[in-house]
């Protein structure tokens, strides 16, 4: 079964496996050592219980180039252990797509929660990142990184929510 998450308000939902992915709580972090200055907490529930959660982290900066800033917040999911945690995920949605597929979907539904945001007044980008070496480093070699520079960031998913101005 493909996972695949739809924005809705506050949360990303896929059907088949019927597990939201809710906006996570976000809050500065103090850790100590490099990986990020925000924290996210995600909930994932199943007709309303909680099934599961994730924590990573992340940064945010502004990107003033063009006429518009747009505010771009990252997830970062280069730790092994991040990734671990989502890979042990795929019983939970009945998943059989491939380890690199499935991390893709799960990436898409972390950005996807925050797509329904309809109170934000300046452009936001929210992208899930990994870093090729960490990637090689589980397994996850199967996709087209062979030879990229270790400090190379993989995309994983983003999503583009634009200001609502009133």
């Amino acid at each position: 079964m493909a996972v695949n998450f739809i924005p809705r308000e506050r949360s990303a939902f896929d059907v088949e496996s019927g597990i939201s992915i809710l906006l996570p709580r976000v809050l500065p972090s103090d850790q100590s050592e490099p990986g990020g200055s925000i924290e996210y907490q995600y909930t994932f529930r199943r007709n309303g219980e909680p099934v599961g959660g994730l924590g990573m982290f992340g940064d945010q900066r502004v990107d003033g180039t063009s006429n518009r800033p747009v505010w771009t917040y990252t997830v970062n999911l280069s730790p092994p252990w991040v990734l671990r945690d989502i890979l042990r995920m795929k019983s939970l949605f009945g998943s059989i797509e491939p380890d690199f597929t499935f991390l893709q979907s799960i990436a898409r539904g972390l950005v996807a929660a925050f797509a329904g945001q309809t109170t934000n007044t300046v452009d936001l980008r929210y992208v899930a990142l990994a870093s090729s070496e960490s990637l090689i480093g589980e397994g996850l070699s199967d996709i087209q990184i062979s030879g990229v520079p270790n400090e190379c960031e993989v995309i994983l998913a983003e999503v583009f929510v634009p200001a609502h101005i009133l």
